[in-house]
């Protein structure tokens, strides 16, 4: 049973821990960029409004969902209660927007909005500058976590200091591509959020903007594969495999 444990595959599966952990800190990070777009400038700001009911000012996002389903500059905003329809609707007209009502009997609002402004887009960018710089965060965390159990396992003599070596190292390469990766995808977020307002801000915006404008322009050029499933999904390591390139086309269809 020790012989088993002390194959070179065993000794070496902290790295292939930490290297998992990693993609899958980035395959989430996707899901959170996509999640993020421009139109929530907007539904940020009908959130906010507030609605006076029986004497009480209430936030309208406590009484009415608010979403843009189809149209970013088409809010649907569907109050919880019948009773608050008038005095929700005259308060979004109040506020400079014009609603209409779906139909009659409806709890639905339909309101049009302008594009957001470039102070929204902005607070939007810092959101997603905020969230990139936590995604780089966690994988410090988890690389630093995975050194520490290497140097308990050297310290019990679970493993010798060749494989520690060599794991530690393997651990460290992974974290600078991966944290690269994290980086582009965000600033690649941020660039499509912010269009033509668009401007380096980070210290490394600059060195990373040729690889996203890279990216973009193999994404736009290389169609993805609908067949390809879980041996795609095995490959998240390279910034041109195919779940970056569909997050991209994702992100492309949905910036304004």
């Amino acid at each position: 049973m020790a012989d088993q444990q002390l194959t070179p595959e065993n000794l070496e599966s902290y790295s292939v821990e930490a290297i998992s952990n990693y993609g899958r800190a980035i395959d989430e990070f996707c899901d959170v960029l996509i999640g993020i777009k421009s139109e929530d400038a907007n539904i940020a700001v009908f959130n906010s409004i507030y609605v006076t009911i029986e004497g009480k000012k209430r936030r309208l996002g406590d009484i009415a969902n608010i979403e843009s389903p189809e149209d970013p500059l088409k809010i649907e905003v569907m109050v919880y209660s019948r009773d608050n329809m008038e005095v929700v609707s005259d308060t979004i007209k109040e506020s400079g927007f014009p609603a209409k009502t779906q139909g009659e009997g409806s709890q639905y609002l339909n309101v049009r909005v302008p594009k957001p402004s470039r102070m929204q887009l902005e607070e939007i960018a810092d959101d997603l500058i905020r969230r990139t710089n936590g995604m780089t965060s966690r994988l410090m965390k988890l690389k630093t976590n995975t050194g520490l159990r290497i140097r308990a396992a050297v310290q019990n003599e679970f493993i010798d200091t060749r494989i520690a070596t060599l794991s530690t190292k393997k651990i460290d390469l992974a974290y600078e591509k991966f944290n690269k990766e994290a980086r582009i995808l965000g600033l690649l977020r941020r660039k499509q959020i912010l269009g033509k307002f668009y401007k380096p801000s980070e210290k490394d915006d600059e060195i990373l903007i040729k690889d996203v404008n890279l990216l973009v322009r193999l994404s736009n050029k290389i169609e993805f594969d609908p067949t390809s499933t879980e041996n795609d999904s095995k490959q998240n390591a390279s910034i041109g495999n195919n779940i970056v390139k569909e997050d991209t086309q994702v992100l492309n269809q949905e910036a304004i």
